[in-house]
């Protein structure tokens, strides 16, 4: 999948793909008659052969188009925000595929119809369960009591009143019983749930900071602030 393309010099541009082996930076010739090919968003698949210091792209071919995407500016913008997510939570190769398949399942879902900040929450909350640094969500992260009522970004997540401190949010049971569901549940469930706008917004008021405290260059695009 292309995530990025910027222009190199006048005869080349740098392409910044994402593989079932994660990422992978390589050249190629501009060419205007398969310059829409190699836009991002778009998923080809590619002939490389070695170069000087990155790889260059012989041959593409088209194997998928977010088409719904680009007729609808807000759901453009959340996919350039999983695209800049991607960026900063995969710079490198990967051992796994798994992340290269939520980025596919993400941006499917997005371009399926799914509503755009429920995907986007999901998609923050499995992204930082890949990599091992999602909040906690149903204990105190602090001494292990089952009676949570606060939240702390600082502290990793759920909080119970003994150990909350000054500056802790609200987490009452129904946000927390939102939170489990969109952590345990695939992609599929959550396009046919609606959940009250005001839930929703509260839940990613907990969650988006999480993706901060790891990402802090992603502050600059955040979806939410986007009016198109």
């Amino acid at each position: 999948m292309v995530l990025r393309r910027q222009r190199l010099r006048d005869t080349q541009d740098l392409l910044v793909l994402f593989t079932p082996q994660g990422r992978l930076d390589c050249v190629v010739r501009v060419n205007a008659k398969r310059a829409g090919l190699l836009e991002p968003l778009t998923c080809i698949q590619v002939q490389l052969k070695p170069g000087r210091s990155l790889p260059q792209l012989q041959e593409a071919s088209l194997e998928r188009q977010f088409t719904r995407l680009a007729a609808d500016l807000d759901r453009l913008y959340w996919a350039g925000y999983l695209v800049q997510l991607w960026l900063e939570a995969f710079p490198d190769e990967c051992q796994e595929s798994h992340p290269y398949r939520l980025l596919r399942v993400a941006l499917e879902g997005l371009d399926g119809g799914v509503e755009s900040a429920w995907l986007g929450l999901w998609t923050e909350l499995q992204v930082l369960r890949l990599l091992g640094v999602a909040p906690e969500l149903s204990a105190c992260v602090i001494c292990g009591s089952a009676e949570v009522g606060r939240w702390s970004t600082e502290a990793g997540g759920a909080v119970c009143p003994q150990c909350a401190r000054p500056g802790s949010r609200n987490y009452p049971p129904a946000l927390g019983e939102l939170l489990r569901f969109v952590w345990r549940a695939p992609l599929a469930r959550l396009a046919g749930q609606s959940p009250p706008a005001e839930l929703l917004d509260s839940a990613r008021r907990l969650i988006h900071p999480c993706v901060l405290t790891q990402f802090p260059g992603l502050a600059r695009y955040d979806p939410e602030r986007y009016q198109p």
